[in-house]
């Protein structure tokens, strides 16, 4: 996205500082007027009804900590952030209005205001599936595509393969996603991701043996 902000082109990515730095619908600026300095490039929308200017650091590492800022209490020791959320962690989508989180036992969802909802689920997690972004617990890359491939509604599911297929990275790929869903206990859920990594696939096939135009 084109940078609009007068110095920031000049500067180098500060440090951002949750909350300080933070715009949040509802306290200085409306939604409507943080849409429109988002859609001017001033601002990049991040979870729930939070914003960032774009002079600041946006890493991983920086949405992993905003997700633990937006959490509150909600977001205990042994949890971990997975599902949609954790794909907007990893950058395979834009900004979420979800923070779901992995967590031992039973617990109710909830909206915590701010334009969020908070949900928990029980995955079955092993070391390697944990990844940590600034002391956050993280869902890693492979596996959170396969669990929003599997769990998450189909525009989400299939907004995150389409990125892991722009992506074109050696290491992420739809094989590699396929071959750890069948590891998978079969379900309905994990069914329809096979089926969509397959159509996936099916599809970029198509396109790299179309011929060019002349």
């Amino acid at each position: 996205m084109e940078n609009l902000h007068p110095t920031a082109s000049a500067r180098c990515a500060a440090a951002l500082r949750i909350p300080e730095d933070l715009l949040i619908a509802g306290e200085v600026f409306s939604r409507n007027e943080l849409n429109a300095m988002a859609s001017r490039g001033l601002l990049r929308e991040a979870l729930g009804n939070c914003f960032v200017p774009v002079f600041f650091s946006y890493d991983a590492g920086v949405r992993a900590r905003i997700a633990c800022f937006a959490s509150g209490r909600a977001l205990q020791r042994n949890d971990v952030i997975c599902r949609e959320t954790a794909a907007w962690v990893h950058g395979l989508l834009p900004y979420t209005f979800v923070l779901r989180i992995s967590s031992s036992g039973y617990r109710r969802p909830y909206r915590p205001g701010n334009g969020l909802q908070v949900s928990f689920s029980q995955l079955p997690l092993s070391e390697e599936d944990i990844v940590f972004r600034q002391r956050v617990k993280v869902t890693s890359l492979l596996r959170t595509v396969c669990d929003c491939a599997a769990y998450d509604p189909l525009p989400t599911a299939t907004r995150v393969l389409a990125e892991v297929l722009r992506l074109d990275d050696p290491y992420l790929h739809l094989d590699a996603v396929a071959a750890r869903l069948a590891q998978y206990p079969k379900q309905a859920g994990v069914n329809r991701a096979l089926r969509l990594v397959d159509s996936f696939a099916s599809s970029a096939e198509h396109e790299a043996g179309r011929p060019a135009a002349a």
